[in-house]
């Protein structure tokens, strides 16, 4: 009895294994990624420059940073550069971006400033290549539609980028529909939820459907992450989120790239 318990968990632990394999062949871009810096939501300072704002990639691409930002449709079908689920933190509003028109966005000034939520085509355009991009598409029960969009914005972006998700369906989109776009698995330890998910996303047990190029994971947790040990092991590039200063310097010994806020670190370490 006791060697088949012992067969069943060695059997579970293979599986668990298993199903959070990530890709094992380097996607061709990763070297340039590695061992840059990549502003959170550009480099913002929410008073003169709002996160996600035009002014904030532009004040990234001045420093060379590269940047990571956040990607959802408004109800009109249309893509913006927005973090929040709804205007309240940002705007004061509650309202939601998947059910608002981009004309009723526009309405809005980002913090105490006078800009507008952008559109990721006009994201394009302002950075122009001259910086890598980490585009994180948020979760969303459209994932075809939202991917659709997106990658048809990108496939004609001359720079150089790459997709990530908190869920694998998107990421597994990517995979499917346009296997040569470098693409990672966003991953966190959840707090909230049923038990099970929770266990499933934090241990990025859906790998087996996406086969992410690299792993981004919430610098808080990552050390006790069996999961990010696992596909680091494997040979995955690991990017740490979202690192302060103090972390620094203990982020370049633990991450392949860093997503930073709060502070000016080098371009590249």
């Amino acid at each position: 009895m006791l060697k088949q318990l012992v067969s069943l968990g060695l059997l579970g632990v293979g599986a668990c294994a298993l199903s959070a394999m990530p890709s094992l062949k380097k996607h061709p871009l990763e070297v340039k990624f590695y061992h840059r810096n990549f502003a959170h939501r550009g480099l913002f300072d929410n008073r003169s420059r709002c996160e996600n704002s035009l002014s904030a990639f532009r004040a990234a691409v001045e420093h060379g940073y590269g940047i990571e930002l956040d990607l959802q449709m408004t109800a009109d079908g249309r893509i913006v550069v927005f973090h929040d689920e709804d205007l309240m933190r940002m705007c004061s509003s509650p309202l939601k971006i998947e059910q608002a028109s981009y004309a009723q966005l526009v309405q809005y000034n980002l913090g105490q400033t006078h800009e507008k939520i952008p559109l990721f085509s006009q994201v394009l355009r302002e950075v122009d290549g001259r910086v890598p991009l980490i585009v994180e598409i948020k979760s969303t029960e459209q994932v075809e539609t939202v991917c659709l969009k997106v990658y048809d914005l990108l496939r004609r972006y001359p720079g150089d980028y790459c997709i990530e998700s908190m869920n694998p369906l998107i990421v597994s989109w990517f995979y499917k529909n346009a296997p040569q776009v470098m693409r990672g698995q966003l991953a966190t330890r959840f707090e909230s939820g049923s038990k099970i998910g929770s266990v499933a996303l934090g241990g990025m047990m859906f790998n087996f459907l996406s086969k992410p190029h690299f792993v981004a994971y919430n610098n808080r947790f990552a050390a006790d992450s069996r999961a990010f040990s696992f596909c680091k092991a494997c040979g995955a590039m690991t990017v740490g989120w979202t690192i302060r200063e103090q972390d620094y310097e203990a982020a370049t010994k633990m991450y392949d790239a860093i997503i930073f806020e709060g502070f000016e670190p080098p371009v590249k370490y």
